[in-house]
């Protein structure tokens, strides 16, 4: 019960600092009436956006392009919307609209495209001979565990990015798929490495271990009613980060 109440309480700071910035108040449903009424707050931040297709949006909500096939990219987040807008049924479908800017693209996107950088709260800044790298923590922009307080329980991707000022990269880590990835993400095969934080799991760095140029994180996952350890090997290679699962240690439930 302590681990779950301690999740909760992380989740429910960090989502309420996005919906304190965006007054994320209401559902919209009928796309001509959000059109007439949405408007937006102006903020100041950065996503990822990925997609294997991103559809482009005027100030009236009407589809100016369609990008296909795109790799993530890192964009200038301008505006999101004030309230949350979903065309089905399902809950977990909603999502809020995002005004982006970035290299050939302007306009409103759907915000379960997007993945707004933290500043991550998990202590991964470091230095290697000189070197500064960063790990950057996500925050998606669709309907996630929790909505004004309610625990909603909808799944989310959480990929992480590091930023790498000697080589010039700011970007995702792509993950090695094997036993140990598929056992930490319940045989979800995700291409990219995710720091957990959600109503399954909550997962903290303990300590990053430098040997030449492979990087190890030492990791701590606390589930509801257990937790276990294990860690996680990333390295630079071919202008990109890779990320791969040394073990995945049994859990302990209490």
């Amino acid at each position: 019960m302590r681990i779950f109440f301690g999740l909760l309480v992380i989740l429910i700071v960090g989502l309420t600092a996005c919906s304190q910035t965006t007054n994320k108040s209401h559902f919209q449903s009928d796309k001509s009436e959000v059109s007439s009424k949405i408007t937006f707050k102006k903020i100041n931040g950065k996503a990822i956006l990925m997609g294997k297709s991103v559809k482009i949006f005027n100030n009236r909500l009407n589809e100016i392009e369609e990008i296909s096939n795109i790799p993530p990219q890192i964009v200038d987040i301008v505006e999101i919307s004030d309230s949350l807008f979903n065309d089905t049924k399902e809950i977990c479908k909603s999502f809020w609209y995002v005004k982006v800017q970035g290299e050939k693209i302007n306009g409103i996107v759907n915000g379960r495209q997007v993945f707004e950088i933290q500043n991550s709260n998990q202590d991964t800044s470091f230095t290697v001979e000189g070197n500064q790298i960063e790990i950057l923590t996500t925050d998606f922009l669709g309907m996630g565990v929790d909505y004004n307080g309610d625990l909603m329980g909808c799944p989310v991707d959480q990929p992480i990015l590091i930023k790498d000022k000697k080589n010039n990269y700011f970007g995702l880590v792509d993950l090695i798929q094997n036993e140990y990835s598929k056992k930490a993400s319940w045989d979800n095969e995700y291409p990219y490495f995710e720091i957990r934080s959600d109503d399954g799991c909550h997962d903290k760095i303990k300590s990053i271990i430098v040997d030449g140029t492979n990087i190890t994180l030492k990791i701590h996952r606390e589930f509801q009613e257990g937790e276990n350890d294990y860690e996680v090997m990333l390295r630079y290679e071919n202008n990109r980060y890779i990320a791969e699962y040394l073990n995945f240690g049994e859990i302990k439930y209490e």
